[in-house]
Formats: C-alpha cells, structure tokens, sequence
C-alpha cells in the first residue's frame, strides 16, 4: 500500500468516515479516479492535498511531506537523498530534545540545592 493511500484510510479513520466518497468531497481536485489511482498506486497525493490532510488530523505535516516525496521519487538516488533528509531532521529534533532535557535538568537540580531558612 502507498505512502498517499495510507494517508487516506488514516484521514478516513480519523473523521470517522467508511467511504471513499466522503474523502473525495473533503479533498480539493480529488476525483473518483484519482482516488482509484492512488488506491492502484499510480498517483500520489498533492503536497497540498497531504498538508490539508494533515492539518485536519492535527499532526505536523513536515514529517508528512518529506515521506510523500520519497514515494513520488522516480529514482534510487531521489530516495536515498529524501531519507537522508529525513534522517537528519530526526536526529536534529533528537539533539534538540537532548539539550532541551539537560538544560531542565541541570535547572531543576540547582533549584533543589537552594535551602529556605524558616
């Protein structure tokens, strides 16, 4: 199955729906044979059509997007350079995460060495 169909029965899930016309009347330029095409994996969603997907879910569509262009990559040096970027994204986010972890932590262990005097 397809990075963009997933996206789609996810979406479907998420709002609840059981039929592919009811995302079809939610998704702009999305046509019954689109959809047929993305389900045959044939055609992928629009970039805007994944973010407007993605903000509907309230997930961030950075993420999203950067999985759609390794599925619409037309070659193996595309995919390698899209995973590439997506690796190191994830590893800033982590770096940041870590930084972030420490700074509270070395925050909160000096504020636990401060005594009050009654």
């Amino acid at each position: 199955m397809s990075f963009s169909y997933e996206l789609i029965e996810k979406y479907k899930v998420f709002m609840g729906y059981t039929q592919d016309k009811q995302v079809i009347a939610d998704i702009d330029a999305m046509t019954k044979g689109s959809m047929s095409d993305i389900k045959g994996g044939r055609r992928h969603l629009t970039a805007n059509q994944c973010i407007f997907i993605c903000k509907k879910m309230n997930i961030d569509f950075k993420p999203e997007l950067i999985q759609l262009a390794i599925e619409r990559s037309k070659t193996k040096e595309e995919v390698s350079a899209w995973t590439e970027v997506a690796k190191k994204i994830s590893a800033a986010c982590v770096a940041g995460l870590l930084l972030l972890t420490a700074s509270f932590t070395q925050v909160q262990g000096a504020h636990s060495r401060i005594r009050h005097n009654p």
